[in-house]
């Protein structure tokens, strides 16, 4: 997976206010572990540019540190992973563009009826300056048969595998 880090080189320093505990995290392991713990069930394929982070997510480059980004080459799938180490004290706004993106996406109503369950179960998640939005909790077969509110549950416990990877690096 390509990692692209800082959109305006290194940080200047390592220091850390009394606030903000949070040690350094790699956005790189957490998707690595989180790929892990998918398997073949992890869809994303591509690794999303900063093109494609602005135009299509609505995040621009400018409020990351770093960040990791992939989802689905075929239109047809939605699963989505973006992790983002926000610049210092761009976290609110970067919280705010991927709340707004997935807003945007649960609101379209021309959706796969596949896709509707995934979505509504997608989560932001934010630990100080880290933000992650997570949309990977696709439902399995036999809830999808059971109806939406089964698909909805199934694709909820899908996607709390990544949010429980992403709670863990920040205990």
């Amino acid at each position: 997976a390509a990692s692209l880090t800082g959109c305006s080189g290194s940080p200047s320093s390592n220091e850390t206010s009394a606030q903000e505990t949070v040690a350094d995290v790699s956005l790189d392991d957490v998707l690595k572990d989180i790929k892990e713990a998918y398997g073949e069930n992890y869809v994303p394929d591509s690794a999303v540019d900063e093109q494609m982070l602005s135009d299509i997510i609505g995040l621009s480059p400018d409020l990351c540190e770093s960040y990791v980004a992939e989802m689905p080459m075929i239109s047809t799938f939605v699963e989505t992973f973006i992790g983002v180490q926000a610049k210092d004290g761009k976290g609110d706004d970067v919280e705010a563009a991927l709340n707004a993106y997935r807003d945007r996406l649960v609101g379209d109503t021309m959706q796969y009826p596949m896709n509707i369950a995934k979505i509504q179960a997608s989560q932001v998640v934010r630990h100080g300056d880290y933000i992650f939005f997570v949309m990977l909790g696709a439902p399995s077969d036999a809830s999808m048969e059971e109806g939406d509110e089964a698909a909805l549950e199934s694709a909820a416990e899908n996607n709390q595998i990544a949010i429980d990877i992403i709670d863990g690096y920040f205990k």
